[in-house]
Formats: structure tokens, C-alpha cells, sequence
């Protein structure tokens, strides 16, 4: 009985997860970030004269600052943030910061937990082509993975088969894991997104990717990869 209500229990906080983490950010942004912010341009504004608070607006009076002008703001700020982390000193100063909460107990393992999600997420649009099954470690037993390309050059002249690089990762870490050549024929392409499938690797098969109509997931198996056992186009 209790090892049931233990169960329902741990079920009952895997599904109000997402619902609780959103309401937070939102509070976050909204209640925190936005008037944070809101103040200090209104107290900027008000000390450069531009505008003077109380403001009234349509008849409507704003004491301290106008809501919504923090949230602009905040998202002016990552885009901002976004456009300079792609640049060589943006990526210096991501550097530094990394080095900096790497020597930190505590930090340290929170920011490399939440980077390694969010450059896996960030990640798989380029180099995960679409989520796949192998037979691996053994015949009968099956693992997910992500077809990356096919494994031209040398690989492929010494085989008699056309061969894929099909990337294994780990779970609850997808941003660990290997590589293995596996010949087309032994590889089966799934229709699930590879969003779907990076969300079942971290779950631990927790989160069941829903079923994805035929069709709706780019099929790199009409690039010319044989579906028959034993050929190669």
C-alpha cells in the first residue's frame, strides 16, 4: 500500500512539474523582473526629464512605472545577449563565466547541469537528423539514437554495406554517449521529432513522446538508404 501511494505520489509531482515551472518563470518575470526594471527606467527617465511620475495615461495614473516595460526589456536584453554570444568577445565572456561557477562547490553543478541541457536542446537541429533504433548492446535489445550522417570516406570503401553514424547517448545526459557504424538495413528510422526523442532519453523513458502522424518528420530514408536486410543502393 505504501510503496503504491509512493508511486502515485512521485506520478503526482512528475505531472504538475511543467505546469509549476512555468507559473514560475512567469512570476518571475512578471513580478520580479518586470518592475525591477520598470522602476529603474522610470527613475532614469524621470531623472533625465523625459517624463514625470505619477504619469497618467488615457486617464489611467502610473505611480512608479508603466508594467510590461521591464518585460520588453528583459527580452530586448537576451536578444541582445543572444546576438553577442555568437560573436568572438561573446564567447570569451561565456568562457570566463563558465570558469568562474566551475570554482564554485556549489554553483558548479547546477550551471553544468542546466548548460548540458540547454546546449543538447540547442544542439540537435544540426547535428541530429532524426531519432532511430539499433539492436544494441545485443540482438533482440533495442537503443535509441540519432542518425548524424553517413560514414563516407574510408569507412565506407572498406565496407560491403552502406554504413550510418548513428550517435548513442545516455541517460538522464544525452550530451554523453558514442558512436556507432551500423549498415543501413539494420537501422529503423522513427517518426517521433528529435525534441521528442531527447525528452525520452532524459526522462528515462518517463515521458512517452506522443504518436506522430507518418510522414510528418523529414525521412532520411528517401535520401537513398535501403530499408531491405542485406542491400545497398
Amino acid at each position: 500500500m505504501w510503496k503504491r501511494i509512493r508511486t502515485y505520489l512521485i506520478l503526482g509531482v512528475i505531472a504538475l512539474l511543467p505546469t509549476v515551472a512555468t507559473l514560475y518563470v512567469l512570476k518571475l518575470l512578471f513580478a520580479i523582473i518586470d518592475p525591477t526594471l520598470g522602476v529603474a527606467t522610470a527613475k532614469l527617465l524621470h531623472w533625465l526629464g523625459v517624463v514625470q511620475f505619477p504619469l497618467v495615461i488615457w486617464g489611467i495614473v502610473f505611480r512608479t512605472h508603466i508594467p510590461g516595460v521591464g518585460t520588453l526589456l528583459t527580452l530586448g536584453i537576451l536578444i541582445l545577449i543572444g546576438m553577442m554570444a555568437r560573436s568572438l568577445i561573446g564567447k570569451q565572456v561565456l568562457r570566463f563565466t563558465e570558469h568562474l561557477f566551475s570554482r564554485i562547490p556549489l554553483a558548479r553543478n547546477i550551471y553544468s547541469t542546466v548548460q548540458q541541457i540547454t546546449s543538447t536542446f540547442a544542439h540537435d537541429k544540426t547535428s541530429f537528423k532524426q531519432v532511430v533504433m539499433v539492436e544494441y548492446p545485443r540482438k533482440g535489445v533495442y537503443t535509441l539514437g540519432f542518425y548524424t550522417g553517413e560514414g563516407n570516406g574510408e569507412i565506407q570503401r572498406r565496407s560491403k554495406n552502406r554504413m550510418l553514424n548513428i550517435f548513442l547517448p545516455t541517460t538522464p545526459n544525452p550530451t554523453s554517449g558514442w558512436l556507432v557504424l551500423v549498415p543501413a538495413a539494420d537501422v529503423t528510422f522513427l517518426d517521433m521529432s528529435v525534441e521528442d526523442g531527447l525528452k525520452y532519453i532524459i526522462s528515462g523513458g518517463v515521458v512517452v513522446p506522443p504518436v506522430r502522424e507518418i510522414g510528418s518528420v523529414k525521412d532520411f530514408r528517401k535520401e537513398g538508404i535501403s530499408g531491405e536486410p542485406g542491400t545497398v543502393d
